[in-house]
């Protein structure tokens, strides 16, 4: 009897023990997971039976939406690089280079699914995932109306209804916009919640530190004065209201243009295009082809619109094997598979797109 009891003791640490092993493999292998979950506000078993087990994909993903919220733009950038065929690689890829400054630079150096690559769809067809993402391009560039509504929603969706991520952003879209009332409701929560209570702590009004203060000043600089009814996916009505509240919003800028480029609508990025105010070969590129479909390649233009000697080089040198080879890129690619005019020329949007 004593023997029986012994070994079922026995079997019961090994099971104890096989299962603790198993958490700490787990955790080992998708800690990103484990974050994404912590900042969700749910446990590893209400994240597994949310979200399914992770595997290399999702852990990928979850990694990008942990380090951008954190606003660690280096390492998404180091996750990004890791693939280039999905919606959500390319989002945060052309996000972390846009907070380099960088946006126009690389924007052809990646996969680039047309306009969906810059803001996140958020609609009937959209997953909880993506909406909980949706939002961080626009508390980047300073519209806190559509990064506030992403935060709501992607805490309704989110498997408690709460999370971290979704209340620190809550916290200071209202601590920008000045409404204090609103954000230390949020912080309030923040502060009552494990591992939030000093950053909830060091963003109540009157605890600020002069960097904090600065962030908080920049934001608020980049608030339109003047707002319009406009639909969920009008996002070029969006930046155009930042702009015209704040011409100097580079990041602003270069998104709303690289949406332009995107969508192929060079009518509309020679209309918002100002080369005094930002300056890329990506929009050298661009010009270059409205301007010789225009009649336009004087020397006058040129000069106005800031184009080299090096990419009209390379500009006529395009055009030369695409007309001899009657409008076929396969002797394009290697050369000039990175520019635009090979984006203008060959790329096509798929069903999904």
């Amino acid at each position: 009897m004593r023997r029986g009891r012994r070994i079922a003791g026995i079997i019961l640490a090994v099971a104890l023990l096989a299962a603790g092993l198993s958490q700490c493999v787990f955790l080992l292998r998708y800690p990103y997971f484990r974050r994404y979950a912590a900042q969700n506000g749910v446990s590893l078993r209400e994240a597994r039976k949310a979200w399914g087990h992770p595997d290399k994909d999702s852990e990928w993903a979850m990694g990008l939406a942990v380090e951008a919220a954190l606003e660690n733009w280096d390492k998404v950038s180091e996750l990004a690089a890791r693939d280039r065929t999905t919606e959500i690689g390319t989002y945060y890829y052309n996000l972390s280079n846009a907070m380099k400054g960088q946006l126009a630079d690389r924007l052809m150096d990646y996969y680039q699914p047309f306009e969906r690559g810059l803001f996140l769809p958020v609609g009937a067809h959209s997953t909880p995932f993506q909406i909980g993402c949706a939002g961080d391009v626009w508390f980047a560039l300073g519209y806190m109306p559509l990064a506030e509504r992403d935060a709501m929603l992607g805490m309704l969706f989110s498997p408690a209804h709460t999370g971290s991520r979704y209340l620190r952003r809550l916290a200071e879209c209202n601590l920008v916009t000045g409404d204090l009332e609103a954000a230390s409701k949020y912080l309030r929560i923040l502060h009552n919640m494990r591992g939030n209570r000093q950053w909830a702590q060091d963003r109540f009004p009157g605890h600020w530190d002069p960097a904090y203060q600065l962030r908080i000043a920049e934001k608020r600089n980049l608030l339109p004065q003047l707002d319009l009814v406009h639909g969920m996916d009008q996002a070029q009505i969006a930046l155009r209201i930042l702009l015209g509240t704040n011409h100097t919003n580079k990041m602003a800028l270069d998104y709303l243009l690289c949406y332009d480029l995107l969508t192929k609508d060079l009518d509309a990025f020679v209309g918002d295009y100002d080369p005094s105010l930002t300056a890329s070969h990506l929009y050298e590129e661009a010009m270059l082809i409205f301007l010789a479909a225009k009649g336009g390649m004087t020397e006058d233009n040129l000069n106005h619109y800031h184009i080299s000697a090096t990419t009209l080089a390379r500009f006529n040198r395009f055009v030369s094997i695409y007309k001899r080879d009657n409008g076929s890129g396969r002797n394009l690619t290697q050369e000039f598979g990175k520019s635009y005019w090979y984006y203008f020329y060959f790329a096509v949007k798929n069903e999904k797109e």
